[in-house]
């Protein structure tokens, strides 16, 4: 790769034709950014190793010329293949924006990281409680090269991707579940955040699982009044019901007990929700 700087300027516009089209060709591909990398150089190269699993990432001078076809320059400057995130912001917040009609869901929970990045790769302030910049030079710190850095923040955006596939597959379990009296019922091969059934409507999650058993209220309930403190009288000692009455549990994953020995079956427990709910309507 040439060192030799470039006098051709680009637009923002330039730059997301030259990711596009990066982005449309075939293996093998490489992706360049310059080495002793900052938080933007390290996260961009990650998420195009996401998106481009089998290229390869090479490190380079900062001040490199590159233009080879199959090349993205990320965090770069000169040549053809080289893109700053001019319009964004940074070349995360780049890359990101290209995410937004393939894959919607992930360019969602990207956008804030992008955001972040576009500030605080300018040198403007960021109040995130959780600065991506610091978290590279954390790494840094504690003697992390280059491709281990990269590695690192590939590790947390595919624990992002992953998040977003799976609560995906929970939306589209949540919405077959049935919604009976305020209360919906979940067995233990159920596997979907109280949270998504509250915003279908439910006022109650009655759940059984392998660790236990649980009664989870929605905050539309506890404000009509609604306790699960109510229940306390119908279930055995080793139920715990939470001081604000919103939860009532028998173990669960931080403690687990067996769900059979909880005194009530998950029918007879869904049961007594259901009129605890109707009750407070009345």
């Amino acid at each position: 790769m040439e060192q030799n700087p470039t006098l051709t300027k680009k637009t923002a516009k330039d730059e997301t034709i030259i990711l596009q089209t990066w982005l449309n060709r075939d293996d093998p591909l490489i992706i360049a950014t310059h080495q002793q990398v900052d938080a933007d150089a390290a996260f961009s190269a990650a998420l195009l190793r996401v998106i481009k699993r089998n290229a390869v990432v090479v490190f380079v001078r900062a001040d490199s010329t590159i233009s080879q076809p199959e090349v993205i320059a990320v965090d770069l400057m000169n040549g053809s293949s080289a893109v700053k995130g001019l319009g964004a912001g940074s070349s995360f917040g780049l890359i990101v924006s290209s995410l937004k009609q393939s894959n919607p869901s992930f360019y969602k929970v990207l956008k804030p990281w992008a955001k972040q990045l576009n500030l605080t790769d300018q040198a403007k302030h960021c109040h995130d409680a959780v600065v991506l910049a610091d978290m590279v030079s954390a790494w840094r710190s504690i003697g992390l090269d280059d491709r281990t850095i990269v590695s690192r923040a590939g590790e947390l955006l595919h624990g992002k991707l992953k998040f977003i596939q799976r609560r995906e597959r929970q939306k589209t379990q949540a919405s077959k579940i049935q919604i009976q009296g305020g209360v919906a019922v979940l067995g233990p091969d159920d596997h979907v955040p109280a949270k998504q059934l509250f915003q279908r409507g439910a006022k109650a999650v009655v759940r059984e699982g392998k660790d236990g058993m649980a009664v989870i209220l929605s905050r539309g309930a506890q404000k009509c009044g609604i306790s699960v403190a109510d229940l306390q009288s119908s279930l055995n000692e080793q139920w715990f019901i939470h001081p604000d009455g919103f939860l009532a549990s028998y173990g669960g994953p931080k403690a687990p007990k067996d769900p059979k020995e909880s005194g009530v079956t998950l029918k007879s427990l869904a049961k007594r929700t259901r009129k605890l709910i109707k009750g407070a309507k009345q």
